[in-house]
């Protein structure tokens, strides 16, 4: 039975592949097929399915929702400095009762839903992440890090989750939560910290 489900899987995977048209740009035939997946240009919903068919690491209003256990197995990899990759899809949505005014969700309303891939390889010394909206053939970002921090630990009483789990893209392997938090709400920081979310699981939802 899982035979089945998998290989069911997998050609769901390669219909919605043909369905959506992929990005020309680059040499296309020395992309690795997570790349490919990457550049797969699709609306968000047709984007979310295909991710969820696929390898990829999934997140949506609650926190991860498939592939955590791809995200694990990259993580180990990279422990021990084997080369690796993953692909991370955020997907988001506007609805009218978030906490948004009603001129916010007037103006932005039709650019929902939306996702996000990042793909993100680590060649054995440092690691690379390029961000894309599934609707655009342009890169949003392209940066470089040397090091994948993890922050885990209990939110606030007033959280709406009771646990997070989170890693980072750092240039600084003594970088420290707090320190990001307070860097993002500082109107006026020191010094730049440069650092990429690829990661974010809230876990134990309160009812």
């Amino acid at each position: 039975m899982k035979r089945t489900v998998s290989i069911l899987s997998a050609i769901l995977a390669l219909l919605l592949l043909a369905s959506c048209s992929g990005n020309k740009a680059g040499n296309i035939e020395e992309r690795s097929e997570l790349e490919k997946l990457f550049y797969t240009e699709c609306s968000a919903d047709e984007a979310l399915e295909l991710a969820k068919s696929s390898a990829v690491v999934v997140f949506e209003e609650k926190g991860c929702s498939s592939g955590k256990d791809v995200w694990n197995e990259f993580y180990a990899a990279t422990g021990k400095g084997e080369v690796a990759e993953v692909v991370v899809a955020n997907y988001y949505t506007l609805d009218e009762d978030d906490n948004v005014s009603e001129e916010y969700y007037e103006q932005n309303k039709d650019d929902y839903p939306v996702l996000y891939f990042s793909y993100v390889k680590y060649d054995g010394k440092e690691y690379s992440i390029k961000t894309r909206s599934s609707t655009d053939k342009e890169l949003e970002s392209e940066e470089k890090y040397k090091y994948l921090l993890h922050f885990t630990g209990d939110a606030d009483e007033d959280a709406e989750y009771t646990t997070y789990d989170m890693f980072v893209l750092a240039d600084d392997a003594e970088l420290t939560l707090k320190k990001i938090m307070a860097y993002l709400v500082s109107s006026n920081p020191e010094k730049q910290i440069r650092f990429d979310f690829v990661y974010i699981d809230h876990l134990g939802w309160k009812e």
